[in-house]
């Protein structure tokens, strides 16, 4: 429920050791904040229960502490809160406050320079079952009387909401009064009319974690920026869920474009979409009550434009050039490997073979030279150039 968490949460899959008093399990994580995280557990404790635990961090580090559980889901999930020792707590601040300023990018991008190896189709195969970018599900067919099953093509969202943001611009809305809220009880429309300035009129397809299944789910635009949905709640009661950007959204099933309809250029706008803005402007609400407890999206963000009028093609050392004159980069290291990402260094990328160019950031893998596909087949993933390859500097600020 909307104001219900003290922090923001990050979708992030790590390695976890829940020692439970009736023995140890071992899972993996959905959700992480500073406050705790949240996992599947075949074996669900019950609330209140307090117990250690082993979390293992991107580069190894092994962060423990001890862990109660706060909130069960009748799916198998669980909410834990988290006690660290002074020792301990700032390597967990350290990894979530890295998670806060990193997005979807560069926990993609994570998983590509932590894979085994140099084998980088093996890398590319952990980065397309990231919860970022483009992936394939299967849907429908569950339940007696539905549909046969489909296969549903999903896209990320954008680290801004900016597929929220199109979704509104192009289908109608209506202010809650006259929404799904019309028929709830006047406490829960009453706080909808201050929350939310509108809803859309259609559901869309929505994965809201890596671990969960796909929802169909009604939109809305908050007062006080970001956008979330409209949740059935036990009993029949409505309210609000916040979404923080990592949610992959359906665009296809068996092929057929679905609810938004996006159009190919506006799946660009959305891969651009991949750096999360500070807007220093939006003041967070007084305590009480708070609207909104996630991360905001930015309320001046603006969608990116790839420039490709009057490029000329580039060398190996012009390209170098404009990544030691670019004004943004962001760096990152994994043991002994460093990463440095140039977002403001848009590339296109022709290959023999390739049935189309790749478009993507600058990236540098040691002195490996690569871009960061976001645009183009397989997308995402990131690939190294080689000596045959044609390059273009598309965007260069």
């Amino acid at each position: 429920m909307l104001g219900s968490r003290r922090f923001p949460r990050y979708p992030v899959n790590l390695r976890l050791r829940l020692q439970f008093p009736t023995g140890e399990l071992e899972t993996t994580t959905d959700e992480v904040s500073m406050a705790g995280f949240s996992a599947p557990c075949a074996d669900l404790p019950e609330v209140g229960t307090s117990f250690g635990f082993v979390v293992h961090l991107p580069d190894g580090t092994l962060v423990t502490g001890t862990a109660c559980a706060m909130r069960l889901a009748p799916e198998g999930s669980a909410g834990f809160s988290c006690e660290f020792s002074p020792a301990q707590q700032p390597l967990w601040a350290a990894f979530v406050n890295q998670e806060k300023g990193s997005g979807g990018v560069w926990r993609m991008i994570g998983r590509y320079a932590t894979s085994a190896g140099e084998d980088q189709e093996a890398a590319r195969s952990i980065l397309e079952k990231g919860p970022l970018g483009i992936l394939f599900r299967r849907i429908g067919g569950e339940k007696p009387g539905t549909e046969a099953p489909g296969v549903m093509r999903l896209h990320m969202v954008g680290e801004n909401g900016e597929a929220y943001r199109i979704a509104f611009e192009k289908h109608p809305s209506e202010p809650p009064e006259a929404s799904a809220f019309a028929n709830a009880a006047p406490k829960v429309l009453e706080f909808a009319r201050r929350a939310v300035s509108r809803v859309l009129t259609q559901e869309v397809f929505l994965k809201r974690a890596p671990h969960a299944a796909v929802e169909s789910l009604r939109l809305v635009e908050m007062v006080k920026g970001g956008f979330g949905y409209v949740a059935q709640q036990p009993g029949g009661k409505l309210g609000l869920m916040g979404l923080h950007g990592s949610e992959l959204i359906g665009i296809e099933v068996d092929g057929k474009r679905v609810f938004p309809f996006f159009e190919p250029d506006e799946l660009d706008r959305i891969a651009c979409d991949t750096f999360r803005v500070a807007d220093d402007a939006v003041k967070e609400a007084p305590a009480a009550p708070a609207l909104l407890s996630e991360e905001r999206f930015s309320a001046r963000y603006e969608h990116k434009k790839l420039d490709s009028q009057n490029r000329a093609g580039c060398t190996p050392k012009q390209l170098s050039d404009a990544m030691d004159a670019s004004q943004r980069v962001q760096t990152r290291t994994y043991g002994t490997r460093t990463l440095r990402l140039f977002p403001d260094l848009w590339l296109e990328v022709l290959r023999a073979g390739w049935p189309v160019p790749a478009r993507g950031f600058a990236m540098e893998d040691g002195k490996a030279l690569c871009v960061f596909v976001l645009v183009g087949a397989d997308a995402p993933r990131v690939v190294r150039l080689e000596g045959g390859d044609t390059v273009f500097i598309i965007r260069d600020r």
